[in-house]
């Protein structure tokens, strides 16, 4: 369901986080149609950088108006495909096995979830190599705050940074790793059902139970009944 402007109203001028919780900026404006339904929002990054969220990724949680990351977005997009076709693939193998469609129909329907599926494919190496290179960056990142957090306990216990300054700042780092950390699990979740899935939606090979090929009636062994006189 869209959000509206009424929904959003009380947010404007307020810092909006990720579902990670991390601020992001702060909602400076949004746009919408004549319904005042929300088409994308203006995120001020710092005083000198915007950036315009679509409305695809906003959230509204019990905390407030949320972001989504643009890979969850395409990634949830995949998942949704793929669950849809292996469960039509299950749907018309399972009806086709029991006799309730016949046999053309379930070859015309088995091509066509043939081709979608060879066209999802695409879609989901893109999302998969996009999904990879997410982690690969954020791996970067808590190496990069583990190596800020060792440099800043040199400082402190050199009393070169007193206690007051050291805890504010290791507290901010800590939290910074942590959250990266929650985006990095997340995304090897999605990563992990993208597999699943994918691996479960196969061509559909069956036939009913009742029929036998030409080659099992011909190989079957011909029984012979002696009647003795």
């Amino acid at each position: 369901m869209a959000l509206t402007i009424d929904q959003i109203e009380k947010f404007l001028g307020q810092n909006i986080k990720d579902e990670y919780g991390r601020v992001i900026g702060k909602i400076v404006t949004a746009f919408t149609n004549v319904a005042g339904e929300v088409e994308s929002i203006e995120v001020a990054l710092n005083e000198y950088e915007i950036e315009r969220v679509h409305a695809e990724r906003l959230k509204l949680t019990p905390d407030g108006l949320v972001v989504i990351p643009e890979w969850k977005v395409r990634a949830l997009d995949v998942e949704n495909k793929l669950d849809r076709v292996r469960r039509r693939i299950r749907a018309v193998e399972e009806l086709y096995s029991k006799g309730m469609i016949p046999g053309h129909a379930y070859e015309e329907i088995k091509r066509r979830l043939e081709e979608q599926f060879r066209v999802i494919k695409d879609d989901v190496r893109k999302v998969k190599d996009e999904l990879r290179k997410r982690i690969g960056e954020l791996e970067d990142k808590i190496i990069r705050i583990e190596k800020d957090m060792a440099n800043l306990m040199v400082l402190y216990m050199s009393n070169e940074v007193g206690e007051a300054s050291y805890k504010l700042a290791i507290d901010y780092l800590r939290t910074s790793k942590m959250r990266n950390a929650d985006e990095k699990k997340d995304i090897e979740k999605h990563l992990e059902l993208i597999a699943k899935l994918e691996s479960e939606v196969s061509e559909p090979k069956i036939r009913r139970v009742e029929e036998k090929t030409s080659e099992e009636v011909s190989s079957a062994p011909i029984q012979v009944q002696i009647v003795e006189t």
